[in-house]
């Protein structure tokens, strides 16, 4: 098949997963002074869900299960799989490995680990229908984006650990010769305003000095954070409105503050019934956030076959993308 720039995708199939424990804002106001009404108009979250027995494999194997089964295709079908994480198991093997087990997918498969925060979904996304532009034998990717947040969440800041949650969400894609597709994506290189420090213990015997561990936790600098997402959110949508020709009859952006989303849908000037919110029931996943959104809309019936949608997200690196396609 040969690559061509607008060749779209088909959503195959969606599948989410979180926790079994729900964790509501009256709860998380028993262990930092807040409250259901600070954190409910402020974010527009209500709860959110955090890990104790799962792991980032058994949500993303639960969620992977789920897309491939309305899928309906073989599992050997399947030639590439992506997972879009920033909290992985371990460092090796990489989450996608890891699926590739947990699934019973076969050895000939292209996996491997995307971490770009919550833009990860789009990324791995895009990659995964590169990777199929340019290998005609493998029919279908399996793309996983899959967050435990809570491990890396300072439970004594009160600005940002009501703002997280954990979760899986997954989508099986294929080559659509039929459907049109416009992507955009950017990066801004910043370790001031969204950051997570990661510690490696140093057992160089020939170091001339050890550094200071660092506190392994999300740190976020809010107004600036606001700022640049509803700037990069409704730039990034105008400009693949602008390569379409229009813009889309659904929105699935990172669910990250309602705020922000009503913000750039006054900028871009559309209606907010055109943006999908869930962010009540989940928080900010990161990754997961519109995997799970994505889920959400098409077992809902909210989005249709047939249907224009653009999902878009911003986040830590700074990164920001969006995808257009047909459903």
């Amino acid at each position: 098949m040969n690559i061509t720039q607008n060749i779209g995708i088909r959503i195959c199939g969606t599948g989410s997963s979180v926790p079994t424990r729900t964790v509501t804002n009256d709860d998380m106001a028993t262990i930092v002074e807040t409250s259901d009404e600070w954190i409910s108009t402020r974010t527009g979250i209500s709860e959110r869900h955090f890990a104790d027995q799962e792991t980032n494999l058994s949500l993303g194997t639960e969620a992977a299960e789920k897309a491939i089964a309305m899928a309906g295709i073989p599992r050997e079908e399947i030639g590439v799989v992506i997972c879009a994480t920033i909290t992985p198991d371990n460092i090796v093997p990489s989450q996608a490995c890891l699926l590739q087990k947990s699934l019973g997918l076969t050895e000939q498969i292209f996996a491997f680990d995307i971490c770009a925060a919550c833009t990860g979904f789009l990324y791995a996304m895009h990659t995964a229908r590169s990777l199929l532009c340019t290998m005609p034998e493998k029919k279908y990717a399996l793309v996983v984006a899959s967050e435990l947040l809570s491990r890396v969440t300072n439970f004594a800041d009160r600005n940002t650990c009501v703002l997280f949650g954990d979760g899986a969400g997954a989508a099986v894609i294929t080559l659509d010769e039929n459907s049109r597709y416009a992507f955009d994506c950017g990066a801004d290189g910043n370790t001031e305003v969204l950051y997570c420090p990661k510690f490696y213990h140093n057992t160089n015997p020939f170091a001339a000095s050890l550094p200071e561990q660092p506190e392994q936790q999300v740190k976020m600098e809010g107004r600036a954070v606001y700022s640049f997402a509803v700037q990069a959110l409704s730039g990034s949508i105008r400009r693949v409105a602008d390569q379409v020709g229009g813009y889309s009859e659904h929105y699935i952006c990172h669910q990250a503050n309602a705020r922000i989303l009503q913000a750039a849908a006054k900028q871009l000037k559309e209606p907010m019934e055109k943006f999908f919110l869930d962010i009540a029931k989940y928080g900010n996943t990161s990754a997961a956030s519109i995997a799970i959104a994505l889920d959400d809309c098409v077992r809902s019936g909210a989005v249709k076959r047939g249907e224009s949608v653009m999902l878009s997200g911003f986040g830590g690196g700074l990164s920001y993308g969006t995808a257009y396609f047909t459903f």
